[in-house]
């Protein structure tokens, strides 16, 4: 059987003898072939082909100088000052108390955990004895820390050769790394210092507060530390993150990770910005945001609106300026939908924890709660679809990348729960944007995979769930597509832009509210207008959304050019493809929904056009195969 197994033998076999020969199969051949050879001898091709402007013009224009003058200023600061600032950073005792701190607490160094647990005890038990508490908690709290000071030796070190990291290793088809902690900091006194510092503040808050607060306040800390220590953890946890935390918190994270990142470039002297024409377009953009909320029917809501904007369109530039190899673009985007995954099982978890055994019932109604449960998490059902509709294209793109049979099995059962989830929506623009996406992603990357779709999708058919199926032809009932509703909605909103079709409304929903009903059309109320783009002009204009649509305009441009560097096979140009599907299938779904009404979604749709132009970038380095 050549290695291949009892399986995949019988199916080359069927393959060969039963398909491949058959006058259907070539006729289908013939077509894909005819077509795609028509396909790259088009004049849209070649002008897609072709670079009109370098990766510095955008740079080196007038506009781009200046909106990229805080960055060229800081480069500018770090030609000139990046060694003194080095030098006062390492002289300075706030900075090197710091570092002990990051770097025990990630070693897991037992002693200084042993000496902060033992002086944050004492403390606790000082406070305690004096306010009349209990005590007995501290006492075996400092038993505990004494016991830990005489075991000197890190922790996190033991798990490199361990089995239990060469399974992580094989199934997610990476390289585990565990030199992100100094050795040097994790010796000598001073480290003891810090700990016992730590733990009086700690013991202090415990006392007079809780063991909570206390953890907490550590926690926080050393989370703040590492997210400016390392930029590459801060936007890795910030994409993982964005799905679960309220969006006041993703805002954080995103401006600090742009922190760190300019504490990188202050302080890094070999480390250069970069700047091209996308993120040009971000910051004009941003720039009309601005505009149009200061002029908006409600200025506060739509400028604290626009203070979100500026982190998440921020994080772009942190994103190309972080994601340099293709092992760091990977990592990212199998973190990516690991989040995405982690959402479902979270939802499935957050059910089952409010679920009795009496009310247990295999059938629909359980998968459709649990779909409710997860969407929750994120927001409504429609939220849950658009994430799902950039995690899934990714996810498959990883799959068929990966070399290994192992990552491929796991990212492969990842697609397909992710799919099923997608499907219990009900979201009848998710189900069209993931078909135009999946179309798009099989044409270009196994083009002869449309030869199995006659005998795959009836097949298919017979394990859709009944309801899915039935919700296909109700696009124009009164719940679907082209309800009577939305339709109302989008009239309405094409009669309030005729007056307002220069600068907007503002940003948000309060000003959409107060100007809307003025011109509702059959007495319709709405919120948003269902449609992404109507919204874009509904809220800058249509220089917002002449920007918006030039932005997505070079994005794909710069795709499609990227890809004709490598052949259809090789795993960037599978990866390019996989995030172009996923951009494009969000896009179809924002025809018939509001797609940036749940601001974590507008965050990662930024995220995710920020892989791409990585992508690009990385593809352009990488020397041909």
């Amino acid at each position: 059987m050549n290695g291949n197994g009892l399986f995949l033998s019988c199916w080359l076999y069927i393959w060969k003898v039963f398909i491949k020969n058959t006058v259907l199969y070539k006729a289908l051949h013939g077509i894909y072939t005819f077509i795609s050879e028509q396909w790259h001898a088009s004049a849209l091709v070649n002008i897609f082909r072709k670079n009109f402007f370098s990766e510095d013009a955008a740079k080196n224009s007038i506009l781009g100088k200046l909106c990229f003058f805080p960055f060229l200023f800081l480069e500018k600061l770090q030609k000139a000052y990046a060694e003194k600032i080095n030098t006062q950073k390492e002289k300075s005792i706030i900075i090197r108390f710091f570092k002990y701190l990051l770097h025990n607490v990630i070693a897991l160094n037992l002693r200084f955990y042993g000496a902060f647990i033992f002086s944050g005890a004492l403390v606790d038990l000082v406070v305690s004895v004096f306010r009349d508490g209990p005590i007995v908690l501290s006492l075996i709290a400092m038993l505990v820390g004494f016991a830990l000071f005489f075991a000197d030796f890190n922790v996190t070190a033991l798990f490199k050769k361990t089995r239990f990291a060469e399974i992580l290793e094989k199934v997610f088809d990476t390289e585990l790394s565990f030199s992100f902690f100094y050795i040097t900091k994790c010796e000598g006194p001073e480290r003891l210092k810090c700990a016992v510092f730590f733990g009086i503040l700690s013991g202090l808050i415990c006392g007079l507060h809780s063991s909570l607060w206390a953890f907490l306040f550590i926690a926080g800390l050393v989370f703040v530390c590492l997210v400016l220590y390392k930029v590459e953890f801060g936007v890795s946890i910030t994409l993982f993150l964005a799905p679960f935390l309220p969006i006041t918190a993703t805002t954080a994270l995103c401006f600090l990770c742009l922190i760190s990142l300019l504490v990188k470039v202050l302080t890094t002297k070999k480390f250069t910005l970069r700047f091209e024409g996308m993120g040009l377009m971000l910051l004009m953009m941003l720039f009309l945001y601005f505009l149009c909320s200061c002029i908006s029917y409600a200025p506060l809501k739509s400028l604290r609106i626009w203070v979100h904007y500026l982190g998440f369109m921020l994080f772009y530039i942190v994103i190309i300026n972080t994601v340099r190899t293709k092992k760091q673009l990977f990592d990212l985007l199998k973190i990516f939908v690991l989040s995405g995954i982690s959402l479902c099982v979270l939802g499935a978890l957050r059910y089952f924890s409010m679920w009795t055994p009496e009310v247990f019932k295999l059938d629909k109604e359980l998968f459709i709660d649990l779909v409710q449960s997860t969407a929750s998490l994120l927001g409504t059902t429609d939220d849950l679809g658009e994430l799902l509709l950039l995690v899934i294209p990714v996810s498959i793109a990883i799959t068929f990348a990966s070399k290994k049979r192992l990552p491929r099995i796991m990212y492969g059962c990842f697609s397909l729960v992710l799919i099923i989830t997608l499907l219990l929506t009900f979201s009848q623009g998710c189900f069209l944007g993931i078909t135009v996406s999946m179309s798009v992603f099989v044409t270009f990357v196994c083009g002869k995979l449309w030869g199995l779709a006659l005998i795959v999708l009836p097949l298919l058919l017979l394990f859709v769930p009944e309801s899915t199926i039935d919700r296909i032809p109700s696009i124009d009932s009164s719940s679907g597509l082209l309800s009577s509703y939305r339709v109302s909605v989008w009239m309405g909103t094409i009669l309030m832009l005729k007056d307002f079709w220069l600068a907007g409304i503002g940003l948000g929903t309060e000003a959409f509210t107060r100007v809307y009903p003025f011109y509702s059309y059959n007495s319709a109320v709405a919120q948003h207008p269902y449609n992404l783009f109507l919204l874009i002009t509904t809220e800058t204009g249509i220089l917002g959304l002449l920007a918006f649509i030039l932005l997505l305009c070079v994005f794909f441009k710069r795709l499609i050019v990227s890809c004709q560097r490598f052949k259809s096979g090789h795993s960037l140009t599978v990866m390019l493809i996989g995030i172009g599907s996923a951009i494009l299938g969000f896009l179809i779904q924002g025809l018939f929904d509001n797609c940036f009404c749940n601001y974590k979604i507008f965050m990662l749709f930024w995220a995710v056009i920020a892989t791409g132009s990585a992508c690009c970038h990385i593809t352009g380095l990488t020397p041909k195969e």
